[in-house]
């Protein structure tokens, strides 16, 4: 196991085999300590012999200072500093780190596969654990959907605007399916005695085939609920308020005509059935403040 920087590891596959790699990041917020510590104890493993990985493996704690202090971030929200302009501070500064570390790990592989980042959420879900896709460059494969249900996920968001996420910095510019997997909410218990999410890591850990060949032939089930974003919620002003109860659970549905915010003299009325995700009022101007989903029909 190498270090590259603080708090991110590569580790080689034993073979000598040109195989693809895969990017397992966790902390990229530093007070979602569950995730940590399902990538804390496969570091344990990595680095005492007892888990021997099948292909390399870059290893990354995403925002060591704010993990340190048990805070979301230092400065400024790492999750969009992947490509932004004019950042500073230490999240900029960490955020550099991290994408060059990507970039020689890119060159000591064949290729990336996969790269999952492991967050958990603030408040409860109504669907406890769900992953989110970044935007797609060719579309959006299905080949995935049966490993991510057989992980423990329930449903699976599309995204429809770029963000500067990890996620999709990884996506564009090295060609990974990328996938930000929501584990469950804040209380670290919840996520890191997951066995079921645990022995998915290990299994993808320890074999060389990619995500979407990790099902069998007679496993092509997927119970995953699918949704994609009809409307991010962005602050635009120190007026910005909800209209609604900004601390429901996640995927709380809405009928047809519900008023859910106001901001200067806008205020949105929905026009079809929506599911809310990430409410939050108190972020800067100019930040995402929520996201509105409905059904994916495929």
């Amino acid at each position: 196991m190498e270090t590259w920087s603080e708090e991110v590891y590569f580790v080689p596959a034993p073979a000598k085999q040109n195989l693809a790699g895969i990017i397992l990041s966790c902390g990229i917020h530093g007070d979602e300590t569950g995730p940590i510590d399902v990538l804390r104890r496969l570091q344990t493993g990595l680095h005492n012999g007892t888990l021997i990985p099948a292909r390399p493996l870059l290893l990354v704690f995403g925002n060591p200072q704010a993990m340190r202090q048990r805070r979301r971030y230092i400065d400024s929200n790492l999750n969009r500093l992947f490509g932004a302009q004019a950042a500073s501070g230490i999240e900029a500064i960490r955020a550099e780190q991290l994408i060059e570390a990507c970039n020689q790990f890119q060159s000591r592989v064949a290729s990336i596969d996969l790269h999952l980042d492991l967050h958990s959420t603030i408040k409860p879900s109504y669907i406890e654990r769900f992953s989110l896709t970044p935007v797609q460059s060719n579309g959006y494969p299905d080949c995935w959907q049966a490993a991510l249900s057989q992980a423990g996920f329930g449903a699976l968001v599309r995204q429809t605007r770029r963000a500067n996420t990890f996620c999709q910095f990884t996506h564009d510019q090295l060609a990974a399916d990328s996938f930000t997997l929501e584990c469950g909410s804040h209380q670290a218990g919840a996520v890191a005695n997951n066995e079921k999410l645990w022995h998915w890591i290990i299994k993808l850990v320890s074999s060389n085939r990619t995500l979407s060949k990790e099902r069998s032939a007679g496993d092509n089930q997927s119970h995953l609920e699918q949704f994609i974003v009809a409307e991010e919620i962005l602050r635009r002003s120190d007026q910005f308020r909800f209209l609604l109860d900004e601390q429901e659970p996640n995927f709380t549905w809405h009928a047809a005509g519900t008023a859910i915010y106001q901001d200067t003299d806008n205020r949105l009325s929905i026009n079809g059935e929506r599911f809310s995700l990430f409410l939050n009022s108190k972020v800067a101007v100019g930040q995402r403040a929520g996201l509105l989903l409905k059904r994916f029909q495929q």
